[in-house]
């Protein structure tokens, strides 16, 4: 976590350079005439006690309580800013990770229950595509632009050139697409004459239920893009930059100068302290709204991709191996004694639990 608010704040220093400095430079400026002005009041009231520049003073120094309401306020504002950047920026990467584990678990439904090899492997094309079109999508892109990996699928053999050519074509938002080619899919291996599509024949019990079973994922699938597109779209409240700003240079313009008659030429140095500590929150935050562009604290979107991608291989080829239809079929690990023999410590375990089911 250190080293991601490491990145964040070199990053934010480096897009932000310009609207960093110069709100510094404005308070700091403001910070070093209110402590020459105190000085001058200090001077004008040691000249003529009891006069106008010693009242001032008194009345500057009874501000001390009011300036540390404003700065609760400002600081309220500051932090309720910030958490719903990162609140955006979190919730992100939670939609992501259930994007990959629902197309890993539609992958293995689709090399477990789909028997037609060919319908097996396009389904397994096309969940690799959704992941690359909702990061294309994400980004504002279609996969056939330019920065986008449509042209790099098609020579991975992930898609085919007309495949691409229809998606960039046709006006629709392209994670959609792959859904709807894979349902598709899955009525075109429930129409196989027989039942011969799925696993399960057409009197299993078992048969009419695994379209409900992809159907769920499907539905998942669209859910989470669809989190993520109003994550992008929705941004913040523009009240919420104007509320900070506002309070930002409204706070260390008084507080430059109640501090300024306190602690002379001291004050402008913690001004630029503090306004430098609070400038990187709020650029910190504004780099947090859109998680799903190209910074270095943004969701590593490519990474995720080639984590789908990859895993669909797994799967894919672990399936037509063989493998793991005969481990689940005749596997047996070697136990000395009866293979479903107990030892005494799972038995014990065994009765705890059941004594405390009857409770």
């Amino acid at each position: 976590k250190s080293e991601f608010f490491l990145v964040l704040l070199l990053q934010s220093i480096g897009d932000s350079g310009i609207f960093f400095g110069a709100c510094i430079l404005i308070v700091l400026v403001w910070s070093i005439l209110c402590a020459w002005g105190s000085q001058w009041l200090h001077v004008l009231a040691e000249s003529n006690p009891g006069g106008a520049a010693e009242r001032w003073i008194e009345d500057i120094e009874n501000c001390k309580n009011a300036l540390s309401i404003v700065g609760t306020l400002f600081v309220f504002t500051l932090v309720f800013r910030f958490n719903a950047c990162y609140d955006r920026w979190w919730e992100s990467r939670i939609f992501w990770g259930d994007i990959i584990s629902k197309s890993l678990e539609l992958g293995m439904m689709n090399r477990s229950w789909i028997a037609n090899e060919d319908l097996a492997d396009r389904m397994s094309r096309f969940v690799i595509l959704f992941s690359y079109a909702s990061k294309a999508l994400l980004r504002g892109k279609s996969l056939n632009e330019d920065g986008e990996d449509g042209p790099a699928l098609v020579k991975r053999g992930l898609l085919t050139q007309e495949e691409l050519d229809d998606m960039h074509n046709n006006p629709c938002w392209q994670p959609h697409y792959c859904l709807h080619v894979i349902r598709e899919i899955l009525v075109e291996a429930h129409s196989v004459p027989g039942g011969k599509g799925l696993t399960f024949d057409e009197n299993n019990k078992v048969h009419g239920q695994l379209f409900r079973c992809f159907d769920n994922t499907l539905k998942n699938l669209n859910v989470l893009i669809g989190n993520c597109i109003r994550v992008r779209a929705s941004g913040l409240p523009a009240s919420y930059d104007a509320i900070v700003m506002m309070s930002y240079f409204f706070f260390f313009a008084i507080a430059s100068v109640v501090w300024g008659v306190n602690v002379g030429w001291m004050a402008p140095i913690i001004i630029f302290t503090a306004s430098f500590v609070i400038m990187f929150l709020i650029v910190m935050g504004t780099k947090l709204v859109d998680p799903f562009g190209h910074d270095m604290v943004d969701i590593p979107l490519e990474a995720f991709c080639k984590t789908v991608e990859s895993q669909i291989y797994d799967i894919d080829q672990r399936s037509k191996s063989g493998t793991v239809r005969r481990l689940a079929k005749s596997s047996k690990p070697q136990i000395l004694g009866h293979p479903l023999a107990w030892s005494s410590e799972n038995k014990s375990m065994h009765r705890i639990s059941n004594s405390l089911q009857a409770r």
